[in-house]
Protein backbone atom coordinates (compact mmCIF):
# COMPACT_ATOMS: atom_id res chain seq x y z
CA UNK A 1 0.00 0.00 0.00
CA UNK A 2 1.11 3.51 -0.73
CA UNK A 3 1.83 5.85 2.16
CA UNK A 4 2.32 9.59 2.53
CA UNK A 5 3.59 11.95 5.22
CA UNK A 6 1.18 14.77 6.04
CA UNK A 7 1.93 18.27 7.25
CA UNK A 8 1.83 17.03 10.87
CA UNK A 9 4.89 14.85 10.13
CA UNK A 10 2.97 11.58 10.61
CA UNK A 11 2.91 8.79 8.05
CA UNK A 12 -0.43 7.56 6.73
CA UNK A 13 -1.29 4.66 4.45
CA UNK A 14 -3.82 5.32 1.68
CA UNK A 15 -6.62 2.80 2.38
CA UNK A 16 -8.95 4.04 -0.36
CA UNK A 17 -9.25 6.64 -3.08
CA UNK A 18 -12.48 7.92 -4.61
CA UNK A 19 -12.86 10.27 -7.56
CA UNK A 20 -15.96 12.44 -7.30
CA UNK A 21 -16.72 15.38 -9.58
CA UNK A 22 -13.41 17.27 -9.86
CA UNK A 23 -12.01 15.86 -6.61
CA UNK A 24 -9.84 12.86 -5.80
CA UNK A 25 -10.42 12.01 -2.13
CA UNK A 26 -7.77 10.07 -0.21
CA UNK A 27 -8.78 8.04 2.84
CA UNK A 28 -5.84 7.76 5.17
CA UNK A 29 -4.97 5.67 8.22
CA UNK A 30 -2.05 6.48 10.51
CA UNK A 31 0.43 3.60 10.33
CA UNK A 32 1.13 3.85 14.09
CA UNK A 33 -2.42 4.48 15.34
CA UNK A 34 -5.34 2.71 13.68
CA UNK A 35 -7.79 5.08 15.40
CA UNK A 36 -6.31 8.05 13.49
CA UNK A 37 -8.28 8.15 10.21
CA UNK A 38 -8.47 11.24 8.04
CA UNK A 39 -9.62 12.38 4.63
CA UNK A 40 -7.68 14.66 2.30
CA UNK A 41 -7.95 15.50 -1.36
CA UNK A 42 -5.35 15.30 -4.05
CA UNK A 43 -5.37 18.12 -6.57
CA UNK A 44 -3.18 19.29 -9.43
CA UNK A 45 -1.71 22.73 -8.88
CA UNK A 46 0.80 24.23 -11.30
CA UNK A 47 1.32 20.80 -12.85
CA UNK A 48 2.13 19.16 -9.51
CA UNK A 49 -0.08 16.85 -7.48
CA UNK A 50 -0.54 18.08 -3.91
CA UNK A 51 -2.54 16.83 -0.93
CA UNK A 52 -4.79 19.36 0.79
CA UNK A 53 -7.28 19.38 3.62
CA UNK A 54 -10.98 19.56 2.91
CA UNK A 55 -12.52 23.03 2.72
CA UNK A 56 -15.33 22.60 5.26
CA UNK A 57 -17.58 20.24 7.23
CA UNK A 58 -19.94 19.83 4.27
CA UNK A 59 -17.14 18.56 2.03
CA UNK A 60 -15.96 16.22 4.81
CA UNK A 61 -19.48 14.80 5.18
CA UNK A 62 -19.77 14.29 1.41
CA UNK A 63 -16.40 12.51 1.25
CA UNK A 64 -17.25 10.35 4.26
CA UNK A 65 -20.61 9.35 2.75
CA UNK A 66 -18.86 8.36 -0.49
CA UNK A 67 -16.50 6.12 1.50
CA UNK A 68 -19.29 4.52 3.53
CA UNK A 69 -21.45 3.91 0.47
CA UNK A 70 -18.56 2.35 -1.44
CA UNK A 71 -17.43 0.09 1.41
CA UNK A 72 -20.66 -0.93 3.12
CA UNK A 73 -21.43 -4.59 3.30
CA UNK A 74 -24.97 -5.60 2.32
Amino acid sequence: MESIVLENGLEYVIVDEIKYLDNNYLYLLNINNDKDFCIRKSIKENGNEIVKGLKDVSEYETALKLYIDKNKKD
